[in-house]
């Protein structure tokens, strides 16, 4: 049975199209036949419907289709045509043709022998079904694949779950106070998206009282094996060059996809994609950062995790803050699978503010999110392995809980695998509690490094407070066995840690900050106070980014081992490519962007000579060994580590 249903479609950039020459089906010339077709039309980038749907499409000043005018779609060649049902003064509607298929089409609009493409539109076809309503439940649908429906699929409002039935048929009682519903994507399958960004949750009205229908099409995907790119904190914001650089980093993630083209690939954020603070002032938001990503990478699905400043904190309390983030990205939390692993994306920022500006948070759960977990968690086997993500840490680098209801959460993954995965402080670490908790924490650094001013500065060198690079993550996950590796932007994997020769440094003003006035020479000096005399005792100190208790360190000099011991310090590095620029601008540090004291992966040997050369063996938990052969004296400079 047709079924019209009237699709409101979001407002894009306004297409201005000027008078055109063709004959019918062909954008070339015609054989002087003169016809104006002047649109001003506005159209979406995707269009989710079924055969018979009326789609309405506003267009402008006048130049919109006029009767007796058709919509054509172009597809590898095929065109398949669409009736134009109305035209109004300012819209006009159109009914998908039953030929239409899910796929990317080229919109044009045929005006006797003239033909004009307006803009490439996805178009996502649902397999409509008649689904009946039931009483007492007030939102129902279908979950398809290929005409048939998908059994077993969990579907929530963000408390409550309802699983589909051998049709693919659900149904679900909710209060719909979180506005929305979400299905979790079964391994095996892939929802579409709209560029890199899976579309499995929709936005409803609201009301309880009313009963609105949701379907999805899923199609089907071998993902048992896959590779998972975990991102950390982006803060994209139209500044400090962070555009530009972060296209450095989008090209090497696409080298990383080329590279494992054999597997099926994901990736998956942090947190803090956008920075809330330039939203307005830089005009550049979510939505804004939806458009980068999907112009900068093609050919996987990226999954988000909402971090503090991916709240709108203009709003105020904790619920409003994210409407902007369910409404441009995703749910705030939600799960979903691929192969053995259940993943999980939970917000732990809960908003304090007030919606004057204040940007006020606290770092903890909610009982919503612990309910709809439980629920969530009742239809996934033990054998599955969890990976938990969550933009501020569980635990700190010592291992202590830092967030509230961590407890709760542990309870709720008990007998499970799990990996958690945080961002959030631009440093790296793990905490490794497979034994006693049954979850290993990792805690991933950032893309952004100390949000892109290192790289700024030094037109490249990313680095993290804690002297880690800026960089990402990838995780191979082969059915039930978990591997991943640390990747540094624009550097090989083999560049795992970095020496520091301690006699080749001085941290002065006079040589890092020489326009530093002298309030802010003292000022560097004594930040870097452990850096900034001299040291000729030979130690070499060396940062070991992803360094776990698990990894085996080697260093020895002249064939002999050296004994290696952990040091609590700044990274000097950071410390000249942060601080001694800020100073040097005659500009304060900002305190949260500051040199990290690492407690878990600064170490340092202490050699013969000071010119005897050491061989650096590290080798990580699974066996990827990583050397270098440091000639000493070793140059500290920025252009020297900047290659």
């Amino acid at each position: 049975m047709k079924i019209l249903r009237n699709l409101t479609v979001l407002l894009a950039a306004v297409l201005f199209l000027s008078c055109e020459k063709n004959p019918a089906g062909t954008d070339g010339p015609d054989n002087g036949q003169t016809q104006t077709l002047e649109l001003m039309i506005s159209l979406p980038s995707q269009i989710d419907g079924a055969a018979g749907d009326v789609v309405s499409v506003k267009y402008y000043s006048g130049k919109g289709p006029k009767t007796g005018d058709l919509v054509v779609l172009k597809k590898g060649g095929k065109e398949v045509i669409c009736d134009i049902v109305s035209i109004e003064p300012d819209s006009f509607s159109f009914e998908i043709a039953p030929e239409v298929e899910t796929g990317k089409y080229s919109f044009c609009i045929r005006r006797g022998e003239v033909t004009k493409a307006v803009k490439d539109v996805q178009f996502n076809i649902e397999i409509r079904v008649e689904v009946e309503e039931k009483d007492g439940y007030n939102i129902y649908g279908i979950i398809t694949c290929e005409e048939a429906g998908v059994p077993g699929v969990v579907v929530s409002d963000g408390i409550e779950t309802a699983v589909t039935d051998e049709n693919g048929i659900y149904y679900l009682k909710s209060q719909e106070y979180n506005r929305l519903v979400f299905m979790s994507v079964p391994s095996g399958y892939e929802t579409v998206a709209e560029g890199v960004v899976p579309k499995f949750h929709k936005v409803i009205d609201g009301n309880p009282s009313t009963v609105e229908r949701v379907d999805w099409t899923l199609a089907k995907v071998d993902n048992e094996d896959h590779i998972m790119y975990v991102l950390g904190d982006m803060h994209l914001a139209n500044r400090t060059n962070d555009l530009n650089q972060f296209a450095a980093f989008t090209s090497d993630l696409k080298s990383q996809i080329t590279a494992n083209k054999d597997k099926k690939q994901y990736a998956l954020t942090l947190g803090d994609m956008s920075w809330d603070l330039y939203w307005y002032s830089n005009a550049y938001d979510l939505y804004s950062y939806v458009e980068t990503i999907n112009s900068s990478l093609s050919g996987i699905q990226i999954f988000h995790t909402i971090g503090n400043h991916d709240h709108d904190m203009n709003s105020a309390g904790d619920f409003n803050t994210v409407t902007a983030f369910k409404n441009s990205v995703a749910p705030t939390y939600y799960s979903f699978n691929i192969g053995n692993i259940h993943y999980i994306v939970l917000d732990n920022i809960l908003c304090t503010n007030n919606g004057t500006g204040d940007r006020t948070y606290e770092s903890s759960l909610t009982q919503d999110q612990l309910t709809w977990l439980m629920n969530d968690l009742k239809h996934v086997d033990k054998s599955k392995k969890l990976v938990v993500t969550m933009h501020a840490q569980m635990y700190n680098e010592n291992g202590n809980a830092a967030m509230d209801f961590a407890s709760e959460l542990e309870q709720l993954c008990s007998g499970y695998d799990t990996h958690v995965m945080s961002a959030h402080t631009h440093v790296i670490w793990n905490n490794d509690k497979t034994a006693s908790k049954g979850i290993y924490h990792h805690n991933s650094g950032a893309i952004c490094g100390t949000w892109w001013w290192t790289g700024h500065y030094t037109s490249g060198l990313g680095l993290c407070k804690d002297g880690s690079p800026s960089g990402y993550y990838v995780y191979d996950m082969n059915g039930s066995d978990i591997s991943w590796r640390f990747k540094p932007t624009g550097r090989d994997f083999k560049h795992a840690f970095r020496t520091y020769d301690r006699n080749e440094i001085v941290l002065t003003a006079a040589k890092f900050a020489p326009k530093a006035d002298s309030g802010n020479a003292v000022k560097f000096e004594s930040t870097a106070a452990y850096w900034a005399s001299p040291d000729d005792r030979n130690y070499v100190y060396f940062n070991v980014f992803d360094y776990d208790p698990s990894w085996k360190i080697e260093v020895t000099e002249n064939g002999s081992p050296l004994k290696y011991e952990v040091v609590k310090v700044k990274d000097p590095l950071h410390l000249a490519a942060y601080e001694a620029m800020r100073y040097n601008a005659n500009a304060t540090p900002t305190s949260s962007f500051k040199a990290y004291t690492v407690a878990s992966h600064f170490f340092r040997v202490q050699a013969s000579s000071k010119t005897s050369t050491l061989e650096f063996r590290i080798t990580d938990r699974f066996g990827n060994v990583y050397t270098e052969t440091m000639k000493r004296p070793k140059a500290f400079s920025l252009a020297a580590y900047n290659k």
